[in-house]
C-alpha cells in the first residue's frame, strides 16, 4: 500500500484482529490505517446518533447521545482502543477526529450549525471526554451527571452560550 492508498476493509480487520489478540508490544497501526478505522467509527457513530436524535424526537438528545457513543464504544472495544492509543501518537489522527466530536456537540445540542466548526469540535470533545469507555453501557462521569440538557438547549436555541457540562458549552471558556 502506498501512502496515498486507502487501507482495503480486510487490511483494517487484520488490524483489528491483531489488536485483539493479547501481547506485550501494540499493534504497529499506520496513519493511513487509523484515518480507515477512524472513518469506520464515525460510519457507525453516525447511525447510532442518527437513531439516538430520531428516538429523542423534540425532547433532549444529550443522554441519548451519550448512551449512543457509550453503547459504540461497550460493542467496539477493540476499535476504541486501537483509536484512542493511535489518537496520542499522531496528529494525523487527532486532526481527522474533530469531524467526531463536532457531530457529538451538535446532536447533543452544545453547538449549533453556526457555531465555528473548531469551538463545536472543542465542545464535542469535552462532552466526549466526560464519558467513560469500557463498561456495557459505559457510564457518564460524575461531572457529566450534572448535564442540564434543557439549559444546554435553551442557551443555544435562544442565542446565548452554553456553559453546562462543567465548563462545556458554546461560549466565552
Amino acid at each position: 500500500m502506498n501512502a496515498k492508498q486507502s487501507p482495503t476493509y480486510a487490511e483494517l480487520n487484520a488490524v483489528l484482529d491483531q489488536a485483539r489478540r493479547p501481547s506485550n508490544s501494540p499493534t504497529p497501526v499506520t496513519d493511513a490505517q487509523l484515518l480507515g478505522l477512524q472513518s469506520r467509527w464515525n460510519t457507525m457513530l453516525s447511525a447510532r446518533l442518527d437513531q439516538a436524535i430520531e428516538d429523542a424526537g423534540y425532547g433532549p438528545t444529550a443522554d441519548a447521545v451519550a448512551d449512543a457513543w457509550c453503547r459504540l464504544a461497550a460493542d467496539q472495544p477493540v476499535l476504541r482502543g486501537v483509536l484512542d492509543d493511535g489518537q496520542r501518537r499522531s496528529a494525523v489522527l487527532t486532526e481527522a477526529m474533530a469531524g467526531e466530536f463536532r457531530n457529538l456537540a451538535l446532536a447533543a445540542g452544545l453547538a449549533g450549525l453556526d457555531e465555528p466548526a473548531a469551538r463545536a469540535a472543542q465542545l464535542g470533545r469535552k462532552f466526549r471526554d466526560l464519558l467513560t469507555p469500557g463498561r456495557t453501557p459505559c457510564t457518564r462521569s460524575p461531572e457529566a451527571s450534572h448535564v442540564s440538557e434543557r439549559t444546554a438547549l435553551s442557551h443555544v436555541s435562544s442565542g446565548r452560550r452554553c456553559r453546562s457540562l462543567n465548563g462545556v458549552g458554546s461560549g466565552h471558556a
